[in-house]
């Protein structure tokens, strides 16, 4: 009796373990089908505080959620940015610690569960074939309570004309009712695009004000223009 008992819990044990495999693969073949590399699982940052926490800014950027090759080339990929420090930075990432600074809001990087590819092509392939297909991704963490804060600001890059599938996914997993949302886009020639509207017909019980339009290939030099706007309208 002991042995069929220690028998049945190791066939248990064994179909669990082959139900994550199957969840994990079926994860990775939204980025795997698109193009051919390999997807890492993505370590979480999660909320990083700030001084007001009435006040949140989540970003969604390739650096944070991509494992870059060393010698990446920032010069020709609009999307990444070299910082003060020499720290590999993205634009959205960028132009949220800029808003972060002013605010002193909570910050709150969306993080896939697995990571895009290195190369920016590859990248453009997985994130067009993502929005086309709307593909379900998971996210690496999720906010655990949105309902203290006052004011939501949503800096992300423009994909494929439209709002990237991450943000949609966390939008999905978030109830923004009566809370100003502020949109950032980052973007090379599609301005906001209809990521404002996107975000208003997920978040019908918000207010939804298309902020600021940012264009990636030159994005250190809209410090300025950020901070300007952040102090004209948080007062």
């Amino acid at each position: 009796m002991r042995r069929l008992i220690a028998v049945l819990i190791v066939l248990m044990m064994t179909q669990a373990c082959s139900a994550v495999t199957l969840a994990e693969e079926s994860e990775i073949e939204n980025y795997t089908r698109y193009t051919d590399y390999t997807p890492q699982q993505a370590e979480p940052m999660g909320l990083i505080p700030g001084t007001d926490h009435g006040t949140l800014v989540a970003w969604f950027s390739r650096v944070g959620n991509t494992v870059f090759d060393p010698d990446v080339d920032v010069v020709s990929t609009a999307s990444l940015q070299v910082d003060a420090s020499g720290e590999l930075t993205g634009n959205a990432q960028m132009i949220a610690g800029w808003i972060a600074e002013e605010t002193g809001a909570d910050v709150f990087p969306i993080q896939t569960a697995y990571t895009y590819p290195s190369d920016y092509d590859q990248t453009v392939e997985v994130g067009e074939g993502q929005d086309i297909d709307q593909a379900e991704l998971k996210l690496a963490a999720y906010p655990e309570d949105l309902s203290g804060y006052d004011t939501v600001w949503l800096v992300v890059p423009i994909w494929h004309y439209t709002i990237c599938t991450p943000l949609r996914m966390f939008l999905e997993s978030t109830d923004l009712s009566g809370k100003t949302v502020y949109v950032v886009t980052t973007h090379r020639g599609s301005g906001f695009a209809d990521v404002p509207e996107r975000v208003q017909e997920m978040e019908p019980g918000a207010q939804v004000i298309a902020a600021l339009a940012i264009p990636g290939n030159d994005t250190p030099k809209h410090r300025d223009e950020v901070l300007d706007y952040v102090k004209n309208n948080m007062k």
